[in-house]
């Protein structure tokens, strides 16, 4: 499994076809940096398929980005990552230190009062 951040990542040169599909899926490329992003969450399953044929890997995952402190972590970090409907997706979540430290709590109750 090869684990990507979703704000930035390297790919190996690919066909002008392929590059097109990426676009077309959800990801933007920053001509300045040579990264890709993910900019569309529409047509993640298909994407990350994409991705770990262009990898040349049995899996793609991608980190999550935490609600409370905006660490990107890996899933693999978690403990409820058996039970998760969106692991291993570029979603936010709460990172183990903000559930540990009772973060995740205080931010919600934050959002509530706004």
């Amino acid at each position: 499994m090869v684990v990507l951040n979703k704000k930035a990542f390297k790919l190996p040169f690919i066909e002008r076809e392929k590059y097109g599909l990426l676009l077309r899926l959800g990801l933007e490329y920053d001509r300045v940096k040579s990264t890709y992003c993910v900019a569309n969450y529409n047509n993640i399953e298909k994407l990350t398929d994409t991705l770990a044929s262009i990898l040349n890997v049995d899996e793609v995952a991608f980190t999550q980005t935490c609600v409370p402190c905006g660490k990107d972590f890996p899933c693999s970090e978690c403990k409820y990552q058996d039970s998760c409907g969106t692991k291993n997706l570029p979603f936010q979540c709460v990172c183990p230190r903000c559930l540990k430290d009772g973060r995740a709590t205080e931010k919600i109750a934050d959002l509530k009062l706004s």
